[in-house]
């Protein structure tokens, strides 16, 4: 409690005196020099008591008294957390390096404090979230688990089944289905999922279900905007607009947009005249896009620069260059990352067109076919069940059963059927080794009331394992493995929960799993007075 108090008290020390800068600073610019030292004191002494640490030392890629030098220069005030852990604070200094940003780690002990530049604010909970996240693979995790829809257990299912995989599907009234499983499968259910993955994409890509209705004309204007994004190029009108309002966006976030010589340019001119805006791909990354693949760049020559931001000297004392490859924005995903929301909604909105368009239609019969191989199958359309479905096209496009599943599916949702007429013969979801699911109690807090949790078993395990459905994302944890901590980690980084949220969650996990464990292991006493332990079969 007391660290808690004191890292709070440094960071609202820290507040107060940012503010006081900002407010002389506009009285009297000339006192730029004396504010330094003040500031510079003023944070040594906070720490020396926050902290309590007598002799503090850097980890950071500066040292504190550097980082309030860096802070000049960015006109940017320095803010703080606390109480990291020593090597994951040796992690982020390291990722820090890599970013290119300064901070300044400072503390002795098993617990570090950071400081950094509020400018970078974003840039450190990227690094921290990445530092958690490699945390999280390290963590004795029992049991792992991921999201499906119902209409796709039965291809995962026999998946599984087929490479002796243990697993479990829990459901609920909502719909939502998690697919639990030991995490000693990791790596062959990576295969599974991305095998699936690449069996649905080709489906979606590749099979066409044809029904004889025209389009309308609202189709066909939608069909167009889809066309006239996706197929837009370089140098276009559509993409030049595109272009010109992210950067326009950055502005007015403060961004500063990379600029170069007059060398420079020219050499950009002549290899790449389009070009809209050049950066390094640190840069893009750090707005939050990736090169495309093939991307080539330009080569500039640049002033090198040592860790600190500082310039590289020779030994006459003269600035050092170095060449360096800058990528234009039309060499980034920042287009189709643009144009996403656009698109999705487009395409949603065709689904709708097309639904109500079929719904007026009387279709007698439907043609399936498979793109590639150039096979096709006509289908009528009274009365259409999945089983039919899937067994025809196994029967007359050779496709196998995960991939006719996968296929009947989107016959359902591209017509628009009667789902419940459709998936006539329900999915069977295996849940004879679930002990409890959707568990409640009065005393729930309200924070978490969203949350469900299923208590799970696997056959020969000896340990039950708490599964955690808070909005689309699920985790699995085994409070009799794993600690505290690490599971509120886990709640917070995978499920997106406050603080507060994971340790209410864990504390109900906890509880569920000792209630469970005291129903299976009871001791009873015979009128000797011997005591003896009983053992409960699972059923």
């Amino acid at each position: 409690m007391s660290d808690e108090i004191a890292s709070a008290t440094l960071q609202t020390s820290q507040k107060a005196i940012e503010v006081a800068l900002e407010l002389i600073k506009m009285l009297a610019p000339l006192a730029k020099n004396l504010l330094s030292e003040v500031y510079h004191k003023s944070v040594d002494g906070i720490n020396d008591v926050g902290i309590k640490v007598s002799n503090l030392r850097s980890m950071g890629t500066v040292s504190a008294k550097n980082l309030v030098v860096e802070a000049q220069k960015a006109n940017s005030p320095i803010s703080t957390t606390s109480n990291f852990l020593a090597r994951d604070a040796e992690q982020i200094a390291a990722k820090a390096k890599q970013y290119k940003i300064p901070i300044a780690i400072i503390g002795e002990g098993e617990k570090r404090t950071i400081e950094f530049l509020d400018r970078d604010k974003a840039i450190v909970e990227q690094i921290t979230n990445e530092v958690m996240q490699e945390r999280l693979k390290e963590m004795p995790q029992s049991v792992k688990c991921f999201s499906v829809s119902e209409n796709n257990i039965s291809t995962l299912k026999a998946e599984f089944e087929k490479n002796g995989i243990e697993y479990q599907f829990v459901g609920g009234k909502d719909g939502k289905i998690s697919c639990i499983y030991p995490a000693e499968y990791a790596e062959q259910v990576a295969v599974i999922k991305e095998d699936y993955k690449r069996t649905f994409d080709e489906v979606s890509e590749h099979f066409s279900v044809i029904a004889d209705v025209p389009e309308t004309e609202r189709q066909a204007e939608i069909t167009a905007r889809i066309d006239e994004l996706t197929n837009a190029e370089i140098g276009s009108e559509q993409r030049s607009e595109v272009y010109s309002t992210i950067l326009s966006d950055m502005q007015s976030r403060d961004v500063e947009l990379p600029e170069y010589s007059e060398n420079n340019m020219r050499i950009i001119s002549g290899e790449m005249p389009n070009a809209t805006q050049m950066a390094g791909k640190a840069f893009w990354e750090q707005q939050g896009y990736e090169l495309n693949e093939g991307a080539k760049g330009v080569e500039i020559v640049a002033p090198q620069m040592d860790e600190n931001g500082n310039p590289v000297l020779d030994e006459n004392g003269n600035q050092t260059f170095t060449n360096v490859t800058v990528y234009d924005i039309s060499e980034t995903n920042a287009y189709e990352t643009a144009i996403r929301d656009e698109l999705n909604s487009l395409h949603n909105e065709y689904a709708v067109e097309r639904a109500a368009a079929l719904a007026k239609a009387d279709i007698t019969e439907i043609t399936v076919a498979d793109d590639l191989s150039g096979e096709s199958v006509t289908l009528t359309a009274d009365k259409l069940t999945k089983e039919q479905v899937s067994a025809a096209l196994q029967e007359n496009l050779g496709y196998s059963a995960e991939k006719a599943d996968i296929a009947a599916n989107k016959v359902c949702y591209d017509l628009n059927l009667d789902r419940k007429a459709y998936f006539a013969k329900p999915t069977q979801i295996d849940n004879i080794n679930a002990l409890r699911t959707n568990i409640r109690y009065q005393s729930d807090d309200i924070t978490i009331r969203d949350t469900r949790f299923d208590a799970v078993n696997f056959k020969d395990g000896e340990d039950t394992h708490i599964i955690l459905r808070h909005g689309d994302s699920s985790i699995g944890l085994t409070p009799a493995k794993m600690s505290r901590d690490e599971m509120k980690k886990m709640c917070v980084s995978q499920l997106g929960m406050s603080e507060y949220q994971a340790d209410k969650a864990v504390s109900k996990a906890v509880k569920i799993e000792s209630q469970i464990r005291s129903k299976l292991e009871e001791r009873t006493v015979n009128k000797q007075g011997i005591s003896q332990e009983m053992h409960i079969e699972r059923t």
